[in-house]
């Protein structure tokens, strides 16, 4: 027993692409995650609080409240037709709303302040924890008075602030998805696709069968796609069970997941835009792994190579969400899978333009078609074994 373990072991250690994956990965790929997590948690937080804060005022008396922010200039004031529906179109990042004190035990000159924002949105949360703070500030300096209007605070009279959530339970529900859905149709686009990938290519290399193929009346380009489409079929269909069931789950126990009212439904237009980010990412994916197995020469070398991809997929959608509004490039639609990521993420919360959308989907298509000409010169290049 001791006599075959050494052997295996020798063989093991002989390849070094399994050295590599065993040994060398993780040592790289674990300092990564655990550094750049909260480094881009840290950096969106501070492209959060250097950003200014846009917010409209009702009535204009409350102004005073944000006397110290209108001059640093971290505050900007806006005067949009429909408050609520301005913060959940990300026109502005939150409201301050006076109201009228209504228990008979207030205080004389006392009123209540509502700060408006939308929890699915980091800006415009962070943005009314700001204005909480800069309007304690501020009351404590002194308000002028305006005995005209019950909803201003009197000066010396008490001021209660209260946050107060305008975004609709469907949006809620859309940034409920938006926290793990991205990553979980990454990853089953790619091991939906997985077997097929090393079974059409790298294991009918082993069997003696890919030459033959070789021989066939059909080019090789026509032979290559017909793997492309083996291997898109079962890709595309894990990632339509995995939204299904995603969607279905959340919407399920999502109100086990978050403190206010959530619903949990797709509107058509999100739906078709997410299949074709999804189809293109598993387009993507499907071609990079028949690339991989076809320029396999052992099944092991091709399974370690797949090890890569996923590292390589399941990397940044674990570390986009992470990075927020700091990962809003001109480069983000056109790097592959973190354009798909990010897409489906934009989708979920209607937040991505569809020219951006669009630029998504195209991106990942063009970049399918380069992966299947290599797989076409890789189909009748011969690969020794690996001695």
């Amino acid at each position: 027993m001791l006599a075959v373990c050494r052997k295996e072991m020798r063989e093991t250690l002989r390849d070094r692409r399994t050295v590599l994956a065993a040994l060398v990965l993780p040592v790289v790929t674990m300092p990564l995650v655990v550094l750049a997590a909260p480094a881009l948690a840290q950096r969106q937080q501070r492209a959060l609080q250097a950003r200014p804060v846009s917010v409209a005022v009702e009535p204009d008396g409350l102004r005073a409240l944000l006397a110290t922010g209108l001059r640093a200039g971290v505050v900007q004031l806006r005067e949009p037709r429909d408050t609520r529906e301005a913060i959940r179109r990300s026109e502005i990042d939150a409201a301050v709303v006076g109201q009228p004190a209504a228990g008979p035990a207030d205080p004389p000159g006392a009123a209540r302040i509502e700060i408006l924002y939308d929890e699915s949105r980091p800006a415009s949360a962070e943005a009314a924890r700001r204005l909480a703070d800069l309007m304690a500030q501020d009351a404590a300096a002194g308000i002028r008075s305006d005995p005209g209007d019950p909803t201003v605070p009197q000066s010396g009279g008490a001021v209660a602030v209260v946050l107060v959530n305008v975004a609709t339970p469907e949006r809620m529900g859309g940034a409920l998805l938006a926290s793990s859905l991205p990553l979980f149709l990454a990853v089953w686009a790619l091991l939906g696709g997985q077997y097929a990938a090393l079974d059409v290519g790298v294991g009918e290399r082993e069997r003696g069968t890919l030459e033959a193929l070789l021989v066939l009346p059909a080019r090789r380009w026509e032979v290559v796609l017909g793997k492309f489409l083996a291997v898109l079929i079962p890709s595309s269909a894990a990632l339509l069970i995995a939204l299904t069931s995603g969607v279905a789950s959340l919407a399920a126990g999502g109100r086990l997941l978050a403190t206010g009212p959530v619903r949990v439904a797709l509107p058509p237009e999100v739906v078709c835009g997410a299949l074709a980010v999804g189809l293109g990412l598993a387009a993507f994916l499907s071609s990079a792994q028949l690339t991989l197995s076809l320029a396999a020469r052992t099944l092991r070398e091709a399974q370690q190579a797949f090890t890569g991809l996923y590292l390589v997929t399941v990397l940044p959608a674990v570390l986009i969400p992470l990075a927020g509004v700091t990962l809003d490039q001109p480069w983000t639609p056109i790097v592959p899978v973190v354009n798909a990521v990010w897409a489906l993420r934009g989708l979920l919360i209607g937040q991505i333009e569809p020219a951006r959308l669009a630029l998504v989907a195209g991106t990942l298509a063009g970049l399918t078609m380069p992966l299947l000409a290599v797989s076409v010169r890789q189909l009748g290049t011969p690969r020794a074994p690996i001695r």
